[in-house]
């Protein structure tokens, strides 16, 4: 497990969470909070000395796949995306996939190129479409 997770969250400045789907039942647990103090009580700093700084603005935490009897097993809970409201677009957005991608490709040693593509640009409109469902512009 991320040493940032914390299981229990505080959620009374939480502005809205969703499931974004990556592939099949996996998932990715989003998180848009209020403001930069709500994300930040709400992920531990382990150690991170940008992190106790208030550098970050996002983050993603990774759930860890382990190795048992020579197979690796895959959390359908994959991790979990951290935004501030009104602090973010889709450059953040991007660069957020791209952590959780990442960890997709190391899980996945034989994925092609083209899959994680697309897992990349289903998760990108799916993660708008959420949003926009959500927080309807004017």
């Amino acid at each position: 497990m991320n040493e940032h997770f914390r299981v229990r969250k505080d959620r009374s400045r939480l502005g809205a969470t969703w499931r974004l789907p990556i592939k099949d039942e996996h998932y990715v647990r989003v998180y848009v909070w209020q403001d930069e103090e709500a994300m930040i009580a709400n992920v531990l700093p382990g150690g991170d000395p940008n992190w106790e700084g208030g550098k970050y603005a996002a983050c993603y935490l990774a759930m860890d796949s382990i190795e048992v009897d020579g197979e690796r097993l895959i959390p359908v809970f994959y991790g979990e995306m951290h935004l501030v409201q009104k602090r973010f677009g889709v450059g953040v957005i991007a660069h957020e996939i791209t952590h959780c991608l990442l960890n997709w490709i190391r899980d996945h040693e034989d994925i092609e190129d083209e899959e994680v593509c697309v897992i990349a640009g289903e998760m990108n409109r799916k993660f708008w479409n959420s949003f926009y469902r959500r927080y309807k512009q004017e």
